[in-house]
């Protein structure tokens, strides 16, 4: 898996997370359609 970052204007490599309800979205499935946000917090136990 490569940890390289992408740049500002850099399409993101396509990938496929689970929302809350099980259903699964690929970044391809709504690319240009709407805007895209994503968050990933950090879980600190």
């Amino acid at each position: 898996m490569s940890t390289s970052r992408i740049t500002i204007g850099e399409h993101a490599r396509d990938f496929t997370l689970e929302d809350t309800q099980g259903r699964f979205t690929r970044l391809s499935d709504i690319e240009g359609r709407q805007v895209v946000y994503l968050i990933f917090n950090r879980g600190f136990s």
